[in-house]
């Protein structure tokens, strides 16, 4: 029985964002959080326009979120926590795994995994000046598994009410496999419950990782449940025949692009966001790559709502 499970959707930066969110939650109300894609400092120590205009309580009004920073030291987490407070949110997530290098090359996701100094001051900064319920995502290191394993004596230190862990290093981005055994290696370390993240596309996922740590119930899902929306059902037992997932999939979709065209008023930013969406939602189809390669293709907005149709039709 999955009754006891948890269910988490991953932070993906220009994918999971509040249209997203809003949609999945108001049409299958089967996440129980979301968490939203970080927040950092950019030009000017400023939080870009559209990271703040995700995190607004208004566009989470009725979602279960939890807010992600992203940052290299205690002065930037303290600005960032600061905004976060001021908006209203109990829960914060701090980024300990961006493996892309425009981050980690500024000392920031798994890049401040790697600097126990630093690391050690944005720690005590978030616990001592705040009171949000405080959880942590980390990746395995930058380039060596053996990081973390040094690493989680310290992170240990500090009370987090969650511990999810993406056990690939920042080199592998999504590449190879996630090391489900240092997954369990760490559970058994910390003898606290963690959060499992990292290739889930099936039940049959969920069982190798409870065989390895049995009593495992907390999952994060990113790429797979954006390529099946209906993952989770799956996972739980819930089957569909073929004419009702089809018809499930056509008004999520246009659940999706209507919100978009009311969030977007600039046809070119719905194109971009509706061929985001498609690059990982045509994985659901027979043929992926010729699902989407019209999709791609196109180059106005007029001419997407032409072609995406026949995608339904040829499923």
């Amino acid at each position: 029985m999955l009754s006891d499970h948890r269910f988490y959707l991953a932070p993906l930066q220009g994918f999971t964002d509040f249209v997203y969110r809003r949609c999945h939650h108001e049409f299958f109300g089967i996440v129980d959080e979301y968490y939203i894609p970080y927040i950092a400092l950019g030009p000017g120590q400023k939080i870009r326009n559209s990271q703040l205009r995700d995190l607004l309580p208004e566009n989470n009004a009725g979602v279960p979120v939890v807010p992600q920073v992203l940052c290299s030291n205690a002065g930037e987490l303290r600005k960032l926590a600061g905004d976060v407070k001021q908006m209203g949110y109990s829960k914060i997530n701090l980024n300990l795994g961006c493996p892309y290098p425009m981050a980690t090359k500024r000392g920031r996701g798994t890049g401040l995994l790697e600097n126990s100094e630093q690391l050690t001051q944005v720690l005590d900064t978030l616990f001592s000046a705040f009171d949000f319920q405080v959880s942590v995502k980390f990746r395995s290191g930058l380039v060596d598994e053996q990081t973390i394993r040094e690493r989680v004596q310290l992170l240990r230190k500090y009370p987090f009410e969650q511990w999810i862990f993406h056990p690939r290093t920042a080199k592998q981005l999504y590449k190879g496999v996630a090391n489900r055994r240092l997954f369990a290696e760490l559970s058994s370390t910390l003898a606290k419950p963690m959060v499992y993240n990292g290739d889930i596309q099936s039940a049959r996922d969920l069982d190798e990782i409870k065989h390895l740590v049995p009593g495992q119930n907390a999952w994060m899902i990113g790429r797979g449940l954006l390529s099946d929306p209906l993952l989770i059902h799956r996972i739980k037992g819930q089957a569909f025949d073929e004419c009702e997932e089809l018809n499930l999939m056509r008004e999520f979709h246009q659940c999706i692009f209507e919100a978009y065209r009311s969030a977007f008023q600039d046809d070119g930013q719905v194109l971009m966001k509706m061929k985001q969406f498609w690059s990982y939602f045509s994985h659901r189809f027979s043929n992926p790559s010729k699902t989407y390669k019209p999709i791609k293709k196109a180059s106005k907005l007029a001419k997407f709502i032409e072609v995406f149709p026949a995608a339904f039709h040829h499923s």
